[in-house]
Formats: C-alpha cells, structure tokens, sequence
C-alpha cells in the first residue's frame, strides 16, 4: 500500500497536538511491511499556491498511491478515481464556539469542504463523530474513531526545581484565552476557594499572560501566587510529576491530550464533565460541571484534604493512560485506508 501524506501541518503547528498525532502514526505506519510512505512538501511562498497544486496532482497521478492523507483541511481534497483520500477531524469546535475565527487561512468553507469530498473521515473521538454527524449529515459508514493518545514515555531527565514555584502548585496546561478553554472557571475557582494561601496556580504554555489578565488578577489579589512557565516536553514532564493535581476545565475538547499525559507521570486530574472528555478520562478523573466555579472548589479540596483519594486517581490514572497507545492508533488508522481499497 503506498500512502501520501503533506506537510501543510507542520507549517503552522511545529509542536501542538495535531503535528504531533501525524508524527506519531507516519512513524509507525511506515515500518509496516506491506506500506509504503511518502510525503509531500507544500511549497511556500508568493504565488505557488495553483503550482503546488499541480505538482501534487502529478504526484499523485504518477506514484500510484492508493491512499492520500492530507494533515489539515485542504482545497486539494477531492474525490479522485485514482486514489482514495481520507480527512481527519479533530473537533467541531470552530463551528460550535468560534465561527468567527478563521482556522488558520483556511477557514469553516475549506474544512467543510474537505469533509464532504473526502473518501472516508477519521475522528479522534466519538463526541466529534456524534458532532460531525449532527451538524454535516456525514452519513455513519463514512466515519472512523481512532483515538489519540498521550506520551508513551518522556523520560528526558529535568531537575532545575529553582524554575517551580516554592509552595505546592496546582497546574493547567494549554491556551487560556479561548473561550470554550474555560479558564476563567479555574481561576473563580482558585479565588472563592481561598487556596492562594498555601497554594500556586501555575499555568504552563498558552502564551505568557496578557494586560487583561494581569489586571484581574490584581483585582483579586492573585498576582503573587499565579504563575507563568513555558518550555519543552521534558519541562512539561517535570511540572506534572511535581503538581498537586491537574484542572482540564474546558467546555469542549476534541480529545485532550494532557488529561493522559498527567495520568501518565502521576499527576492526578481534575476534569469538565464536557463533550469528550469523560470518553478519554474514565473513571480515573474526578469530573465537575464546568459552569460552576463551587464544584470545582470542591473537587479540588478533596483532592488536597484526603491523600488516599489522591493516591487513588493516581493509581486510576496509570491504569486509565495505558488503554491509549500510538501503536493502537496508528494500526487502527491503516486499517482505515485498507478497508478503503479493499
């Protein structure tokens, strides 16, 4: 099977979770005997835009491929005779909470587009299906759910604890200033819940913060005790082997990747009770609605308050992270593109 994939993810997103799912299963698709992998590189630049759509049709016409897997939503996807294309699509987000941002340069006509011609649909979880479904009509055998997963293992040696925070710290981790992220919930949370007196919030990634934010904060007296930290995978490891828990509060998720990464190096998590998220938590996550600031409080007072229940979502977690696998998505997606041809 030879199978082509471009590089148009990777033009915008060097690290993020969608260059890096496309990572993880090209790697792993390509050591498989029967497959054969290339890629497409999209040129850059001033006018290349109909040349680069002519070498991909040259490219595809000439290396017999039998599948065509672009990374993000395409104008180049269509319904060839000669080669079977599939889309993946990650959530419904834009459509549901921010129709009036632009997926990049592409926007909600361009990946609408690329779902209506594509051969087959992947999803990355059975709340995007359902979604995808509900608002595009995508007929069921159109649609796959392969799930995502988080890091098998890191194990990239950081030790430098001068960067954390002296006092237990509770983590999040990702964009804040997305509305469906939800952040302000966590911080309301943080706030009536009184923890500023034993406790940091440290907020990982998302960019560093903004005049607005740090003028709420002052406003609640939170300046001293809400951090920000940024750096690389092995850095991230750190904080969650050292948090005292991790809040993923977001209204909607297509997956949610850091729910497994914290379960797999023994932070435990607290989790909206929202749209997917419970599908890729389990029962290894304490849940809360994420319309109330009060439950979530209370959640995490639990976890503080009661070792044995924090020990307990640690174990749940362990357990839970080691249901997902690249391995197990990437062999889930081959099986897409050969039931595909086949």
């Amino acid at each position: 099977m030879r199978i082509l994939y471009d590089d148009t993810i990777y033009s915008f997103q060097k690290l993020g979770g969608i260059s890096r799912y496309f990572s993880e299963i090209i790697n792993r698709i390509k050591k498989y005997e029967d497959t054969e992998v290339s890629i497409f590189n999209n040129l850059k630049g001033r006018f290349i835009n109909r040349f680069t759509n002519i070498l991909l049709e040259l490219k595809l016409r000439r290396g017999n491929f039998d599948i065509y897997h672009p990374t993000y939503y395409s104008p180049n996807v269509k319904r060839r005779k000669y080669v079977k294309t599939v889309v993946t699509v990650y959530d419904m987000i834009h459509e549901l909470y921010l129709s009036g941002i632009k997926i990049h340069s592409d926007g909600i006509p361009i990946k609408k587009k690329s779902i209506m011609r594509a051969d087959h649909i992947i999803c990355i979880s059975k709340n995007t299906k359902n979604d995808l479904q509900r608002i595009y009509n995508i007929k069921d055998n159109m649609i796959s759910v392969t799930y995502l997963s988080g890091p098998k293992e890191w194990n990239k040696p950081f030790e430098d604890k001068s960067i954390l925070p002296a006092k237990p710290y509770i983590l999040y981790v990702g964009n804040r200033k997305l509305p469906y992220k939800n952040f302000m919930t966590l911080l309301k949370a943080f706030y009536l819940s009184k923890l500023e007196a034993d406790f940091d919030l440290v907020c990982f990634g998302g960019s560093e913060f903004s005049k607005e934010e740090l003028s709420v904060f002052r406003k609640l007296k939170l300046e001293n005790v809400i951090k920000y930290i940024e750096g690389k995978d092995e850095f991230l490891q750190f904080c969650y082997e050292n948090a005292v828990v991790l809040i993923y509060p977001s209204l909607y998720e297509g997956f949610g990747m850091p729910i497994l990464e914290a379960m797999a190096f023994g932070c435990p998590v607290i989790a909206s009770n929202a749209t997917s998220i419970p599908e890729v938590a389990g029962d290894a996550a304490l849940l809360f609605s994420p319309d109330s600031p009060e439950e979530l409080g209370s959640c995490i007072w639990k976890i503080i308050k009661n070792d044995a229940l924090r020990n307990e979502y640690i174990a749940k977690g362990k357990n839970r992270c080691k249901e997902f696998s690249w391995d197990k998505t990437a062999l889930e997606t081959l099986n897409v593109y050969r039931k595909l041809i086949n």
